[in-house]
């Protein structure tokens, strides 16, 4: 029988290693920030860099963005709480997202932005309809969804610090924002996109770490097993029909939320602004680049994926129900208690892992919000303004904005982190999967197809997530309900409407051919 640790507590060796350790990433972004500071002086070059960014920096941010405070301690939050169940929403569908964002968006939506000159996500889209009323209500969509998302990747990060320092909320929350304003503001798109690729290589590194530990400390699949058995028979099924059918429930109780799990992540990646908009300043890439964007993508995204959600279920196995006690972190210790039973080496390798994760993606779409909000909102309306004033309003939107997720999470904290990043995740899936990767394929498409998409989109998330807190209406539900019903609206609205002028969509579908 292999003997259990206690509960962990905080204590100073760890916290002064994960400072170490988050001190020397840290430096090394503020390090990339200073270096393409004099390449930032422009709004162009500020949101979308000199569009020369490799492979590997590309892929490494893209999986990083993908992953965020979800992947590296939402997932595990899941499996302890449910079990086995959780599986299906904690990652066993992650692939088969990212994989085909990599391979039908990438090279496609870098070109036509690089060739149109976009510097956002909803740029590109504007310039595919002509039509500044779909750019200006991409842009607010999607600055509405980050926000939301954002919560949770705050939420991650201060998890982890409270974990190890025992700090109130206020000053965890408060020490994540200021260590995302400082590379953020020096560095813009391309300080931003090469530090997220550093802490793309890391949390990768960082989850496949933990997940081999938390394996070895349970004596193994076998022994994982038995130990959840003797807690609860129900920890072990791969469906709990015994949990509400209602709610974040319905993800784990039945087939209807089991099977929306596979389209929430197969719609996730290519929905994420934040993740499609790490191709905006990609370079070209041949054949051999592309291979290479492919693979780190699946190392870092698909290789430590699988073990994030046993670490989840190992913890369960370790300490049982207890850690649902633990107000307002509850199952999202998880992880960071794993790692902290792990030693000092692996304490500081995942929280420095996780900030990674979290501080990442939380950059990203605290840039996309300022930059919707500069270029696709007041720029299109007032075409006047000069770059100069906009790049300075988009910096102090940056600082403005970020305290907005910051004051949300420090005064209501979602109880599951996943759960509640799922139905942000399920708004942008829905909407922008057909949006984005419909608009790049489908010439018939149309702008009041678009528009009436995004616009059933964003009413039926918010709308349907507020009967999901109240256990009304179950997750899986709602994500048919936003994907088939967004579907309908992108394709009917469309096929009801007049194309855009012929010359104007072969302008955007034929690619030079040196592409």
């Amino acid at each position: 029988m292999i003997k259990m640790p206690p509960l962990p507590e905080p204590n100073t060796a760890s916290a002064l290693w994960s400072a170490v350790g988050i001190a020397l990433l840290l430096i090394i972004c503020g390090y990339i920030g200073f270096i393409v500071k004099n390449k930032t002086t422009t709004f162009e070059n500020y949101l979308v860099g000199e569009r020369n960014i490799g492979p590997v920096i590309t892929g490494a941010a893209v999986a990083a963005g993908y992953l965020s405070g979800w992947a590296a301690l939402g997932m595990m939050g899941v499996t302890y709480t449910v079990g086995w169940s959780g599986m299906w929403f904690a990652g066993i569908w992650t692939i088969f997202g990212i994989v085909p964002c990599v391979l039908f968006v990438a090279r496609k939506f870098s070109d036509f932005s690089r060739r149109f000159q976009a510097q956002t996500v909803a740029d590109v889209l504007g310039i595919r309809f002509n039509s500044k009323a779909v750019q200006v209500t991409a842009g607010v969509v999607m600055v509405i969804l980050m926000f939301i998302y954002s919560i949770g990747q705050l939420k991650a990060a201060a998890t982890c610090w409270y974990a190890i320092t025992g700090f109130s909320p206020f000053i965890c929350l408060l020490f994540s924002i200021i260590v995302v304003i400082v590379y953020m503001l020096i560095g813009g798109y391309t300080g931003t996109q090469w530090a997220m690729g550093i802490q793309g290589f890391l949390v990768g590194a960082a989850c496949l770490a933990l997940g081999l530990w938390s394996l070895y400390l349970v004596g193994g699949t076998a022994g994982l097993s038995k130990l959840l058995s003797a807690q609860d028979a129900n920890l072990m099924a791969l469906m709990r029909p015994d949990l509400p059918q209602v709610g974040s429930a319905q993800l784990f109780s039945s087939m209807v939320g089991i099977t929306s799990t596979f389209f929430l992540f197969f719609t996730m990646a290519t929905g994420f602004p934040h993740v499609t908009a790490r191709f905006l300043g990609m370079r070209k890439l041949n054949k051999k680049d592309y291979i290479n964007l492919m693979l780190t993508v699946f190392f870092i995204a698909g290789v430590p994926i699988f073990l994030n959600a046993v670490t989840g279920l190992s913890a369960r196995a370790v300490w049982g129900p207890q850690l649902l006690d633990i107000p307002p972190w509850k199952a999202d210790l998880a992880a960071p208690f794993m790692a902290m039973s792990g030693g000092l080496p692996l304490t500081s390798l995942y929280v420095t892992g996780l900030f990674s994760a979290a501080l990442s993606s939380l950059a990203a779409m605290i840039l996309g919000v300022a930059g919707s909000i500069t270029r696709d909102v007041v720029q299109t309306i007032k075409p006047e303004i000069s770059p100069r004033f906009l790049l300075l309003l988009t910096r102090i939107l940056i600082v403005v904005v970020i305290f907005i997720p910051f004051y949300w999470t420090l005064v209501a904290p979602p109880p599951l982190l996943a759960a509640w990043m799922a139905q942000a995740a399920i708004g942008m899936g829905g909407i922008f999967i057909w949006v984005i990767a419909g608009s790049l394929y489908w010439k018939r498409a149309t702008a009041a197809g678009a528009m009436i998409c995004m616009i059933y989109g964003i009413i039926a998330v918010l709308a349907g997530s507020v009967m999901v807190s109240q256990n009304s209406l179950g997750m899986g539900t709602l994500m048919y309900i936003v994907l088939i019903g967004c579907g309908i609206c992108y394709v009917g609205g469309s096929l009801l409407t007049s194309p855009p002028p012929r010359n104007k969509l072969e302008q955007f579908f034929t690619v030079p051919a040196d592409h």
